[in-house]
């Protein structure tokens, strides 16, 4: 495979960047079992969350482009360390998407270090490229960043493939939890010298 080129999001890129992610994580268990379905309404939905995060939330917002399209996203942002809200939601009650989706936040907010550290997600990549090099290139681009700056990091993920993956770029499981009945790992990554 030809170099793949990463570079910063910019205001333009939105769109297509959320668009990428909510196609590379329709079939995520998590994104089922808050969204329901697998269709489009359930990728525009998707899609639509991950517009507002980059809104609300940017942080560091990094782009593979494979011949000038898009075909990887990846998000970074620095953390002080968060303390998990108060309240939440029960599984035990009848849930409608947004109360899903509160609970599956509160449940991942309560693992969150409290220590500072740089969090990594979401992180996607067209299911058509996987396989490429594509994520690779994005996780050796963000160990270098965050190594730049002696810090640790972290990250949520629901596909024990993607365990695999981020244990070679020295992620560790932390804690594991069900979150509407999908096994969720919590992976830290302790600072480390470039």
């Amino acid at each position: 495979m030809e170099k793949v080129e990463v570079s910063q999001l910019g205001e333009e890129d939105i769109g297509p960047a959320a668009r990428v992610l909510s196609l590379a994580m329709l079939e995520n268990p998590l994104h089922l079992a808050v969204f329901q379905g697998r269709g489009e309404d359930e990728r525009q939905e998707i899609e639509g969350m991950f517009t507002r995060l980059f809104h609300e939330l940017p942080g560091r917002i990094l782009l593979a482009r494979w011949e000038s399209q898009i075909v990887g996203v990846m998000r970074m942002k620095p953390c002080q360390g968060r303390k998990p809200p108060k309240g939440g939601v029960s599984e035990e009650e009848p849930l409608d998407q947004d109360s899903r989706v509160d609970l599956w936040h509160s449940a991942w907010a309560e693992k969150d270090p409290t220590e500072p550290h740089w969090h990594l997600g979401p992180i996607g990549v067209l299911p058509e490229e996987q396989g490429r090099g594509i994520g690779t290139a994005l996780m050796v681009n963000f160990c270098q960043r965050v190594d730049q700056e002696t810090r640790p990091a972290y990250l949520e993920t629901d596909l024990p493939e993607n365990v695999r993956f981020y244990e070679k770029f020295g992620f560790q499981v932390k804690a594991e939890s069900l979150i509407l009945g999908v096994r969720n790992s919590f992976m830290w990554r302790p600072a480390q010298r470039p």
